[in-house]
């Protein structure tokens, strides 16, 4: 007879449980990462705006250009502080997926040393089984000589 966890299902469930966490917690983490990255972009470029803004403005620049560059700034501004929102909300997606994958992580731990050490029973069970048997044989072979 060859041993059998009553709670294999289970288990199976379990596992393809934390898988599926697994999947969603990296899904999130490239869903912050594309964000993250498109603030950096925009905030590098908002910078080498200003920069050249302030080169031209010592270099001499008409008064359309320099309200054209302020807004055009002011604009990269608010979608700085959008893609900040974006981050932030994305950042809190990523660590509650983060938490119930270490949840799913930890529960499947359980049923897997659960597993373990029912095993160990039936292991131990199978031996005490045969040493009886090997000790009833032995008393066999004693009675008959």
């Amino acid at each position: 007879m060859s041993f059998q966890f009553t709670l294999q299902k289970v288990l199976e469930m379990k596992d393809y449980e934390k898988s599926d966490a697994e999947l969603a917690y990296t899904d999130s983490v490239k869903k912050f990462e594309e964000i993250a990255t498109n603030l950096y972009e925009l905030m590098k470029r908002k910078e080498v705006l200003a920069e050249e803004n302030n080169k031209k403005l010592q270099t001499g620049l008409a008064i359309s250009m320099i309200q054209w560059n302020e807004q055009t700034i002011e604009f990269i501004q608010k979608e700085i502080e959008e893609l900040q929102m974006m981050t932030q909300k994305a950042r809190i997606k990523m660590n509650e997926k983060e938490n119930y994958l270490n949840f799913k992580a930890v529960d499947l731990k359980k049923y897997e040393k659960m597993k373990e050490i029912k095993l160990q029973e039936y292991l131990e069970n199978e031996k005490q089984e045969e040493q009886r048997f090997l000790d009833e044989i032995s008393v066999q072979q004693f009675v008959r000589r």
